[in-house]
C-alpha cells in the first residue's frame, strides 16, 4: 500500500511539474511574456523558441531605403510549427542582435496574466482586474493603457458604437462590457 502512495504522489507530483512548467511559457507579466523579458537578448529569440518557427524581418538601418535616413524597426515574428502566428517582437535597436526588447505583441489567446487577462477577455474583465490609467484614440481605434503591465490593449471604435472617425476622447463609461481588444502589446522597461 505504501508503494502505491508513494507512486501516485511522485505521479502527482510529476503532472504538476509539468503544468506549472507549461503554465509559465504563456505567462503575461510586466517586462515578461513567456520565457522574454527585460534582459533577453535578440540572438537568445532563436533558441527560446526552439519548437516554433522564428521569421526575422530586418531594416535597412539608419540611411533605410537608398539613404533617406529613416529608421524602421527589426521584428521578430514567432510562429508555431502549425502555422498560427504567436507573437511579433521588437527589439530596442535595428540589426544589433545584442538589442534587448522593446514591446512584444500578442496574437495568441493562450498568453494571459496571472488574472486571466488576454485576447479573449471582455473589457468588463480588464477594467476589473487591471488598472487601465489613460486612453487614446485615432480614427479607428481606442488604446488603453495598462499600467500594471506596462502593456497596450486596442479596440476597434466600431466595436464601441462609435461610427465616426473623429479624435473625440472616450471614457472607460462609455466601453460596453462584452468587447474583446484587437491587439495586446506588453512594453519592456
Amino acid at each position: 500500500m505504501v508503494k502505491i502512495a508513494t507512486r501516485f504522489a511522485f505521479l502527482l507530483f510529476l503532472i504538476v511539474g509539468i503544468s506549472c512548467s507549461n503554465s509559465s511559457q504563456f505567462q503575461l507579466a510586466k517586462n515578461q511574456v513567456g520565457p522574454l523579458n527585460s534582459k533577453t537578448a535578440m540572438h537568445e529569440i532563436k533558441n527560446l523558441f526552439a519548437k516554433d518557427s522564428v521569421v526575422k524581418i530586418l531594416s535597412e538601418g539608419i540611411l533605410g531605403y537608398r539613404g533617406a535616413y529613416s529608421q524602421e524597426d527589426d521584428v521578430y515574428l514567432v510562429y508555431a510549427k502549425g502555422g498560427k502566428h504567436l507573437l511579433t517582437i521588437t527589439p530596442r535597436e535595428p540589426l544589433d542582435s545584442l538589442s534587448t526588447i522593446r514591446n512584444v505583441a500578442v496574437h495568441d489567446a493562450n498568453y494571459i496574466t496571472e488574472n486571466g487577462i488576454g485576447l479573449n477577455s471582455v473589457f468588463s474583465e480588464i477594467n476589473l482586474m487591471s488598472r487601465i490609467t489613460k486612453t487614446e484614440v485615432t480614427f479607428t481605434k481606442a488604446i488603453l493603457f495598462l499600467d500594471d503591465l506596462n502593456a497596450t490593449m486596442t479596440l476597434n471604435k466600431s466595436d464601441l458604437g462609435i461610427k465616426t472617425i473623429r479624435l473625440e476622447p472616450i471614457q472607460l463609461e462609455q466601453i460596453p462590457d462584452a468587447v474583446k481588444p484587437q491587439s495586446f502589446v506588453i512594453w519592456f522597461d
